[in-house]
């Protein structure tokens, strides 16, 4: 099992760093690591990274294009694999210069190596040549492109290999595609092979068949004949899928990183998992700034924290999808007390025809209580620029933990409560912003609640 990734060099890491992978121990999920991060972050360079440690091996040995050198890193790329006992291998541009590599295998020997990676661009030619590979021949001419390419054409070799004996690629198949296609390898009168999909005898190839479905049939290739040791690196998996498809698939990658290493990319809410980050996975963010690419990975201290956040059964929302969504967001963040707060805020906004330049946390925090963990969580991801809105009743949390948070912003809004509450009799009557019925803004706060939002603007401009 491997411990880290460190890489320096490689197109926006001017600076070194690290990628801590999960160590599976047979929990769902436990050996998942997920990254997450807006477009253009440095998501796919780490991808990349995985690949040219992987083509070590192949029968054409990797090149670091000038394209690839980042010049702020003395135009050289280092890229070092460590497994659990601190053994390492380290592909790195010649000490002479240039594009071409050097290795440097310290008790880890490249051909115990084995990254089945999969890139986002998995589309390939409708029509191929016979030709087929197994596991060990995907890994030995598993090339490292000097440009990215768009196809995804070897894929067609590992077809043929499925096709030798597809009982188990099938097993694994139906998991997400549910009834199972049933294909099989045709050729066609001018010679060429495809894939042949019957759907109640009616007859597709894949010329015509959905990027989807022939984006699932390359990712259950890396997964039906991998084995424990072997690193499954996924570029985007939720690419051309359905939400339901995604779910599926998702549900299968926590089976499998319950005893591999499996590294996935994602812009989806769909594939975190706070079930594997309890088990042992881990999530990181990946932003470009200033200084170049940076990794930002959650700890031991966050996961309790989300195991306490899953724990509470009166605010089950608060790490709900819209919650994920949070990780492919850029900046620039609302945190507010609970999901009235989020409703009737953002009305307010819409009533005083304001323009905002934040996005609101999911559906709130779940209460007050959570602010400290919440805001540990975001930091630990690298987020800049959070705004924390809350009721005026919170003054004096507001005191406590601006102190630990002196970077972000607290704001107060004049009331107790956002909307009108009657009393009952356990709690007095509380005045809002809005009256009890949520559809008119008190005039008398109108100002108030202008001067916060300029303070959002001004903070986050």
């Amino acid at each position: 099992m491997f411990k880290k990734i460190s890489i320096s060099g490689l197109r926006g890491f001017s600076q070194k760093s690290e990628l801590i992978l999960s160590i599976p121990n047979d929990k769902l999920g436990s050996g998942l690591t997920i990254l997450v991060g807006p477009n253009n972050s440095g998501k796919s360079t780490i991808i990349e990274a995985f690949k040219a440690l992987n083509s070590i091996k192949s029968y054409n040995k990797p090149s670091f294009t000038e394209g690839k050198r980042n010049k702020i890193a003395n135009d050289r790329v280092e890229i070092i694999l460590e497994d659990v006992n601190a053994n390492n291998i380290i592909l790195k541009t010649s000490s002479h210069g240039g594009s071409e590599i050097e290795t440097i295998e310290n008790d880890l020997i490249a051909k115990d190596v084995n990254i089945f990676v999969i890139k986002s661009r998995r589309t390939f030619e409708p029509y191929f040549i016979k030709n087929s590979w197994s596991r060990n021949d995907f890994f030995q001419n598993d090339t490292f492109e000097s440009q990215r390419s768009a196809n995804y054409n070897n894929f067609s070799y590992r077809l043929f290999n499925i096709n030798k004996s597809p009982d188990e690629f099938n097993k694994v198949l139906s998991k997400v595609l549910n009834p199972l296609p049933n294909w099989t390898i045709d050729q066609s009168d001018n010679g060429n092979y495809y894939i042949k999909f019957n759907y109640d005898n009616h007859y597709h190839s894949s010329e015509g068949t959905g990027e989807g479905l022939l984006s699932i049939f390359t990712i259950i290739d890396a997964l039906y004949d991998s084995k424990e040791g072997d690193i499954i690196v996924i570029d985007e998996p939720e690419l051309s899928l359905h939400p339901s498809l995604q779910r599926k698939l998702s549900e299968l990658l926590l089976e499998y990183s319950a005893n591999r290493q499996i590294v996935i990319s994602t812009h989806s809410p769909y594939f975190i998992s706070w079930e594997s980050l309890i088990n042992g996975g881990s999530l990181a963010r990946v932003i470009r700034k200033n200084k170049g690419t940076q990794i930002n990975q959650i700890e031991s201290n966050q996961i309790d924290s989300i195991r306490s956040l899953l724990g509470n059964l009166f605010n089950p929302h608060t790490l709900g999808t819209d919650a994920k969504e949070i990780f492919f967001l850029e900046d620039n963040l609302i945190l507010v007390e609970g999901q009235e707060d989020v409703i009737y805020l953002k009305k307010i906004i819409e009533l005083l025809n304001l323009n905002i330049s934040a996005n609101f946390f999911g559906w709130g925090i779940g209460g007050a209580g959570n602010l400290d963990k919440i805001l540990d969580l975001l930091k630990k991801l690298g987020y800049e620029k959070i705004s924390i809105i809350l009721d005026k009743n919170m003054e004096e949390e507001i005191e406590k933990i601006s102190k630990k948070y002196e970077e972000y912003q607290f704001q107060v809004i004049p009331t107790n409560d956002v909307r009108d509450k009657d009393a009952t009799t356990e709690k007095p009557k509380v005045e809002g912003l809005i009256d009890k019925s949520g559809k008119n803004l008190k005039e008398q706060y109108i100002d108030d609640i202008k001067i916060i939002f300029e303070h959002v603007n001004n903070y986050n401009s």
